[in-house]
């Protein structure tokens, strides 16, 4: 069964509207004197609430004797059956909540097979919202705030969520996308299953994009290829360098050298030289990766390479990569503090920062000296902005005004500016 778009929206906001409070079946879900019927309760409701007494009030004593057929076997009712004595959207949802909540104690497969039972769409992602919740420890507000929710569906965010804690496999992640999922949020779904498969079975992965085209077809095979790559770079760059289209050819061999690059720099750097990407965009944006990676690991042979590619382009490109991570400097790295300023976190060893003996992790900075002298006030400007002011030509001073994080008086600092060197095992 597929989830319309629109019907995943309307749950998720009833969903976050109803899940604010303590949903397990030890209470009652609706606050009730015992004996009494909720105000406007239909026939239905009645009888559940009257059933449910004898466990617990409302709707989770109903939920609470339906999640103990399930553990025991018997009777062989599911939850599409009870739900049926069940009125009313919102009691409908209080009692699918209530139900899952504690059927996820049960094991993932039990719990899909009552998922599967329920009679329509929106209980179905109920009731595995309720799933999710239970089984990550986190509120609807904050499933849905976290942004999973909205991007892959609920189905989606609950097999990416068991894939990546090694409950659910790959393929079986696969299989729920395609049960549960449509359009845009199938295929991105598709594409992370493939992803993680693709180093250990890259045929049953790429299979997983059958029927998927146009952008979704090649966002797959992005995915798809960069999983490969991973693990097997050299079989993944051949595998993309029969692809026929010119520019998912170029594509695709630019995640595997974006792969590489992050286990083994110098064969990336060899393998681009020797057939990097046809198109011009993708090939520079991978000189830049290529660069930026090897340049923090070992900054002078990622300067080397960079000086000796043989396109302008390709060069310029590398050199601003490891500028990224390998600047003209003074070696600290920033982060905001809580108080607004940006606080000097790290200092490279070696780094005009290290050496001068003067500053310290910790150290919050008030300002930075421009190129005229005039001290600009680092809580007004943004991390950018203030790594751009540190920043400059080789050799030139630059001057700080920071405060220890004990609090004594403000001091000005003044370095020199170098070229960032990281070392390999540094």
């Amino acid at each position: 069964m597929k989830t319309p778009l629109k019907a995943g929206l309307v749950l998720l906001v009833s969903a976050t509207m109803i899940l604010g409070g303590a949903l397990l079946i030890q209470g009652p879900m609706l606050e009730k004197e015992k004996g009494s019927e909720p105000a406007g309760a239909g026939p239905g409701q009645t009888a559940a609430i009257t059933a449910g007494a004898d466990e617990n009030e409302g709707f989770a004593g109903l939920a609470a004797r339906t999640v103990k057929k399930d553990s025991s076997g018997s009777n062989g009712e599911g939850p599409e059956i009870v739900l049926a004595e069940v009125e009313g959207s919102r009691a409908r949802e209080d009692y699918v909540n209530a139900m899952f909540r504690p059927l996820a104690a049960l094991g993932v497969d039990v719990a899909m097979l009552r998922v599967r039972e329920l009679p329509d769409a929106a209980s179905q992602d109920m009731a595995m919202l309720a799933l999710l919740g239970e089984w990550s420890g986190q509120s609807v507000t904050e499933l849905v705030q976290n942004g999973g929710v909205g991007r892959f569906g609920v189905a989606g965010a609950l097999g990416l969520y068991l894939m990546n804690e090694g409950k659910m496999t790959p393929v079986q992640t696969a299989a729920l996308a395609n049960e549960f999922l449509t359009g845009q949020q199938r295929g991105t779904v598709l594409s992370r299953a493939a992803e993680q498969l693709a180093a250990t079975d890259p045929t049953t992965a790429l299979a997983m994009g059958d029927g998927l085209t146009d952008w979704q077809q090649a966002r797959f095979l992005a995915r798809f290829v960069s999983g490969w790559a991973s693990a097997s770079p050299d079989d993944a760059r051949a595998w993309a360098g029969q692809v026929q289209d010119a520019r998912t050819r170029s594509v695709l061999l630019g995640r595997v050298l974006a792969e590489e690059v992050k286990v083994n720099p110098t064969s990336a750097a060899e393998a681009f030289l020797a057939a990097p990407p046809e198109d011009a965009q993708i090939r520079e944006r991978t000189a830049r990766q290529i660069a930026a990676n090897w340049a923090a690991k070992d900054t002078v042979a990622a300067m080397q390479w960079a000086n000796n590619l043989p396109e302008g382009n390709d060069r310029e490109s590398a050199q601003r990569g490891i500028s990224s991570t390998a600047p003209v400097g003074i070696g600290a790295r920033l982060s905001r503090g809580e108080d607004g300023l940006p606080v000097l976190q790290e200092l490279v060893p070696g780094s005009p920062a290290s050496a001068s003996g003067q500053l310290r992790s910790g150290d919050r900075l008030l300002a930075v000296s421009d190129a005229s002298g005039t001290w600009v006030n680092s809580r007004d400007r943004s991390i950018g902005d203030v790594v751009g002011l540190i920043q400059g030509d080789a050799q030139t001073p630059v001057s700080i005004q920071v405060q220890s994080a004990d609090g004594s008086a403000p001091r000005v600092v003044t370095l020199r500016r170098e070229q960032i060197i990281h070392r390999p095992g540094s």
